[in-house]
C-alpha cells in the first residue's frame, strides 16, 4: 500500500462545508441529519478538516499525512506515529500540550476541548483518514463536486508536473 492523503482540488471546491459536517458526524458516530440538528441546537461540532478561502478559491485543509511528519517528532509522549503508511494519532492519550499543532506546516492540527481529564483540558484534532461509509472517507463521500479524493504522493507529483 502506498502513502496516501486527502487531496482537495480548489478549482472544483464550492465551499459548501459539507465535508466539515460529514467529518464531524463520522467522528461523533451520528448521521449527517443528526449532526446538522445538533449544530443547529448549539452543540459544537468538531471537524478534522477546515474549509479555507484564499482569494476566489476554497478548499478543505486537513492533515497531509507527511512522510517525515514534524508532529511525530514533536510529540513528547509518542502518541503520534507513522504507521500503516499514514500518520496515526492516538487521540485518547493526548495530553493537549499543543506541540504537534505548533509544528504542523499546514496548520492542519487544531485543539479542541477534551473529554478526558488531562491537565490542559484540550486534545489535538487531525484528519485520521476515517473509514467513513463503505470504507470511503466521509468528506469524499459527501462532496457534491468530487473535489476531494484520496491520492498517493506519486500521483500528486505527476499532477503538479
Amino acid at each position: 500500500m502506498s502513502h496516501k492523503f486527502i487531496y482537495a482540488d480548489a478549482q472544483k471546491c464550492i465551499g459548501c462545508l459539507n465535508c466539515e459536517l460529514a467529518c464531524a458526524a463520522s467522528h461523533m458516530g451520528v448521521t449527517l441529519e443528526k449532526a446538522y440538528e445538533l449544530g443547529q441546537s448549539g452543540v459544537k461540532l468538531v471537524s478534522r478538516n477546515k474549509v479555507i478561502k484564499s482569494g476566489d478559491l476554497t478548499a478543505p485543509m486537513q492533515c497531509m499525512q507527511c512522510m517525515d511528519a514534524p508532529c511525530v517528532n514533536a510529540c513528547p509522549i509518542d502518541i503520534i506515529k507513522y504507521e500503516d503508511n499514514y500518520v496515526k494519532y492516538y487521540e485518547d492519550d493526548c495530553i493537549g500540550c499543543r506541540s504537534c499543532a505548533m509544528v504542523c506546516p499546514f496548520g492542519a492540527i487544531t485543539m479542541a476541548k477534551s473529554n478526558s481529564t488531562n491537565v490542559s483540558g484540550l486534545v489535538a484534532i487531525k484528519c485520521d483518514l476515517c473509514g467513513g461509509e463503505n470504507g470511503k472517507q466521509a468528506c469524499i463521500n459527501i462532496c457534491p463536486t468530487d473535489a476531494i479524493s484520496l491520492i498517493d504522493y506519486e500521483t500528486f507529483k505527476k499532477m503538479r508536473s
